[in-house]
């Protein structure tokens, strides 16, 4: 009984490690891309385009207005929160896997 809850915690932990440090892959096409991201913590355009220096430019619309950030002159435009499950267009100059901020893991 002891060995059959000493492996049921073992592939518990396993499986709680795996799921942590699983991540997805999101490869990005040149030119415009469509994207919905799906996580919990917001972070600001100026941050994803640090990570991803092929980003041309990030932008989102809402009430028939489009909200942009572009990639010159250290960011133009307005550097907005991306949030989750909202619609983005990236443009990229060429193909190329994105790159996420990393999660804070809890509060």
């Amino acid at each position: 009984m002891r060995n059959k809850i000493l492996v049921i915690a073992l592939l518990i932990t396993i499986l709680s490690f795996s799921a942590l440090s699983e991540s997805v892959q999101l490869n990005l096409s040149k030119g415009k891309n469509f994207v919905v991201f799906n996580f919990t913590e917001p972070f600001y355009a100026e941050t994803l385009i640090k990570l991803n220096p092929s980003i041309e430019a990030i932008s989102y619309t809402e009430n028939n207005k489009t909200i942009g950030y572009v990639n010159v002159f250290g960011g133009v435009g307005k550097n907005f929160i991306i949030q989750k499950n909202k619609k983005y267009e990236i443009i990229v100059k060429e193909n190329s896997t994105l790159i996420l901020p990393p999660m804070s893991g809890g509060k």
